[in-house]
């Protein structure tokens, strides 16, 4: 397994959502709206910017 210690910590980031969400719901949606308000283009720029680095390298 080679992303072993990836798929330790995207299980226990959902746990803690879960648990978050059943006890806060209204504080978790807020927070899951403002995080996807910033983490999805910032995801974005950093998808783009590794492709640029990766086809920089093979040049």
């Amino acid at each position: 397994m080679e992303n072993k210690i990836k798929y330790i910590v995207s299980a226990i980031t959902a746990a803690a959502f879960m648990a978050a969400a059943y006890y806060l719901p209204a504080e978790t949606f807020l927070a899951f709206f403002a995080a996807g308000l910033f983490l999805v283009p910032t995801s974005i720029f950093v998808y783009m910017f590794q492709k640029v680095a990766k086809d920089t390298e093979t040049q």
